[in-house]
């Protein structure tokens, strides 16, 4: 590896970035093509048109691919789906080397590209800011790993002295991310509510926005109608039937759902079969202080008063009967809040 590669590895991520909410269920993949230390061709994936970023990529290139070193997020696919496959056009361009953040675990990929692009010759190099790449497509790697959507959840403060969470304004930077969420929880605070769903519906989608909420939403009802076809809405608390092995759904060959749990577990999979890969859960109407809740959530933001942030916040706590702990925080100011956001790990309390 030379440094130049780190340089045009960063921005092949920031242009994948650039397809959040007009993916899935695909992963988000940027591709440069560098030539003599000039990019000579790039692009991203939109769902909706089709194409991958490595074809945009060789067509702005035109003969400059051949020699041409590749900067991709994700392993190149090597099969026909929606598309063909993306290796035969990178060996067809002629490039002479790629440099693969991370490979793809999508079970008619994983390594196989990889592989393919080496034995045209092509020399390969894999595992270049893998765990940028990796949080970058959190949720397609959960969702593909395990069947089950990636679950980002809102909780309140886990103190009697903390303010409540009515008082709470995200930041500009939280509902920007949330916004790319393919689902949201409705929870018990409408102005929280209408504010994230606003902001979700303000961007580019390539398909509607799913909203799950109770029964007893009915600005929801007008939204829909409004919105002509951009919302799905799923109601929460209806349990879909166990198979024959009692609480337990079989999605296909390895997986299985229980359903044992919590209103969160019945609805994760319905979402699953929507092919909705990533929730964000916001507080209130499905009760966080449930272990099983907790422990579906695969990413927190925790918005606490700043005065208590300022006085010593620890990331570890214990919580009724749940022993929580968050890493990899990232920090946000939102007025007279303390955004912290990053990745749980639970254990019940003895």
């Amino acid at each position: 590896m030379i440094e130049a590669d780190t340089v045009f590895m960063s921005k092949a991520i920031e242009l994948a970035r650039r397809g959040a909410g007009l993916v899935s269920p695909n992963p988000m993949v940027g591709a440069l093509l560098v030539k003599s230390g000039r990019v000579v061709g790039e692009g991203f994936h939109r769902y909706d048109l089709l194409k991958h970023g490595e074809t945009y990529a060789i067509e702005m290139a035109g003969q400059e691919a051949r020699g041409a070193t590749l900067y991709c997020n994700l392993e190149p696919c090597c099969h026909h789906g929606r598309t063909p496959p993306c290796t035969d056009a990178l060996i067809e361009a002629g490039i002479s080397r790629a440099v693969i953040a991370t490979k793809d675990p999508f079970a008619k990929v994983n390594g196989r590209g990889i592989e393919q692009l080496r034995a045209a010759d092509i020399e390969v190099e894999v595992g270049l800011l893998e765990d940028r790449a990796r949080r970058l497509n959190e949720s397609y790697f959960k969702f593909i790993t395990t069947g089950r959507p990636f679950v980002h959840g809102i909780i309140e403060y886990p103190s009697e002295s903390a303010a409540p969470l009515l008082n709470w304004q995200p930041s500009i930077e939280f509902l920007e991310f949330a916004s790319k969420y393919d689902a949201v929880v409705i929870g018990s605070r409408p102005e929280l509510n209408r504010l994230v769903v606003d902001h979700a519906l303000a961007r580019e989608r390539h398909r509607p926005l799913v909203i799950a909420a109770s029964d007893s939403e009915p600005w929801l009802e007008a939204l829909q109608k409004r919105m002509d076809g951009k919302i799905s809405i799923v109601p929460i608390g209806t349990q879909p039937a166990p198979d024959r092995t009692g609480n337990v759904v079989r999605l296909e060959e390895g997986m299985a759902y229980d359903l044992s749990g919590t209103r969160m577990s019945s609805l994760l999979l319905t979402l699953t079969r929507m092919e909705v890969t990533s929730l964000l859960s916001l507080p209130g109407l499905l009760d966080s202080s449930e272990t099983a809740t907790f422990g579906e959530f695969d990413k927190v933001t925790l918005a606490v008063p700043s005065d208590t942030y300022e006085q010593g916040f620890a990331t570890r706590w214990v919580f009724e009967d749940i022993e929580f702990d968050l890493e990899d925080v990232s920090i946000e100011q939102a007025g007279e809040f303390t955004e912290l956001t990053g990745y749980p790990s639970l254990q019940e309390v003895a």
